[in-house]
């Protein structure tokens, strides 16, 4: 009876470090660990202008005061956007009244970088692709729809 209480005692000693191996690797491969995403915008400075696209709407804003705005706005008037939401496409799905926030960069800089703010049920959100979800109040997701109505 002796050997069969050691032969179990030795397979839950096994079965216990295979576990906590396991553990250990997960931990180390930060598997489990969802990343934090962080809304960083662009300086007000390096934009040449900012194209708003809702539906067939279309209106570049060229304006320093009104980029310095919509930037404003969209930073959520110094608070974190920080989320654990990721974005895993070019276009927001399932969402309602999307306005495609276009950055055209001066200069040295060149280029755009685009995201998105949409509703999405009663909630609205601020999408960069392959990036990052982030939450946008009502009177945010208002404050830049109202330059494109």
């Amino acid at each position: 009876m002796n050997i069969f209480y050691e032969g179990e005692l030795m397979m839950r000693k096994t079965i216990l470090g295979i576990l906590l191996c396991g553990i250990i690797l997960l931990e180390i491969t930060g598997c489990g660990n969802k990343k934090n995403f962080k809304l960083n915008l662009p300086k007000e400075d390096k934009l040449k202008n900012i194209t708003l696209e809702k539906n067939s709407n279309k209106l570049d804003i060229l304006d320093e005061e009104e980029i310095k705005n919509i930037i404003y706005v969209l930073n959520g008037f110094g608070e974190d956007r920080t989320t654990k939401e990721e974005s895993i496409q070019d276009y927001p799905v399932n969402a309602n009244e999307i306005i495609k926030i276009e950055f055209n960069f001066k200069g040295e800089e060149k280029g755009k970088s685009i995201l998105f703010i949409y509703k999405k049920g009663n909630k609205s959100f601020i999408e960069v692709p392959y990036n990052g979800i982030y939450k946008i109040n009502e009177d945010e997701y208002n404050s830049i729809e109202k330059y494109i109505r």
